[in-house]
């Protein structure tokens, strides 16, 4: 059971949730690169994710991709998004969370290293990424929690 579904069921007590869609399946493509296969991962755990919540609280994010990134994009307001973008070469993902609102939009860089994902240290915004490498489930985690469970003030 992912992240998604957990922090859904635990609110589920507090609130009548409402099913939506599921996004379509992304196409199997193959490629030489030694990242790929966690790139692909990332972006089915991305896609399972969103789709436990779409599930739960109604079609509220659509997931578009291709080979070397995914946008995460909200359905209604706020329109704060999330944009994963893989450099062919290098495998290094940048991570950028426009915002829609006053504060310092979330970005950064991380290195697929083997079957982790770790930062580059370089990443602005709240909350940070961990110090140890994560498995995509946990970048997957990291990177869409602050989008569909944002704090509120």
């Amino acid at each position: 059971m992912s992240w998604a579904k957990v922090t859904l069921r635990l609110q589920e007590e507090k609130r009548n949730l409402v099913n939506g869609d599921e996004p379509t399946a992304m196409k199997a493509i193959e490629h030489s690169h030694g990242w790929k296969p966690i790139w692909d991962r990332l972006g089915e755990i991305v896609r399972n994710d969103l789709a436990d919540f779409n599930d739960a609280r109604g079609a509220q994010f659509q997931p578009i991709w291709n080979d070397f990134w995914l946008q995460v994009i909200p359905k209604q307001p706020p329109i704060d998004t999330v944009i994963l973008h893989v450099d062919e070469r290098t495998g290094v993902i940048t991570l950028t969370c426009p915002i829609s609102h006053p504060g310092v939009p979330r970005r950064g860089t991380f290195k697929i290293s083997g079957e982790r994902i770790e930062s580059l240290g370089d990443f602005v915004g709240e909350p940070s990424p961990a110090s140890q490498p994560m498995t995509p489930a946990e970048f997957s985690e990291f990177v869409l929690k602050p989008l569909v469970f944002p704090k509120v003030d």
